[in-house]
């Protein structure tokens, strides 16, 4: 089966992260249970969070693999996620691409 790359970046709005909050046991549990979501997790912003230890660490959105038949089955669960109909993830930003990976996952 292909894989796809996704890449959700959630909206910008003071309140995004608020949303994510709300909803975010529920997609993560969601998600243990899907079997075509390979690797997946929170983008983190600032960048410059990454490189000093004590600074703030905000969740900005997610990357995720999926091995699955068609683009068309990853756009249906992409958009029957909670972070999805709950306007976490900017969907005019989201983007899903196949993917080819160089070491198997």
């Amino acid at each position: 089966m292909p894989y796809f790359a996704v890449y959700a970046p959630d909206y910008t709005d003071e309140d995004a992260i608020n949303r994510r909050l709300a909803v975010r046991e529920t997609h993560l549990a969601n998600a243990a249970k899907n079997p075509a979501i390979k690797i997946g997790g929170a983008m983190l912003s600032p960048k410059e969070a990454l490189d000093t230890p004590d600074a703030p660490k905000k969740m900005a959105g997610s990357l995720m693999i999926f091995e699955a038949n068609t683009y068309a089955d990853v756009k249906a669960l992409i958009e029957s996620d909670v972070y999805w109909t709950g306007n976490v993830w900017d969907k005019e930003k989201t983007v899903i691409t196949p993917w080819v990976t160089a070491k198997p996952l």
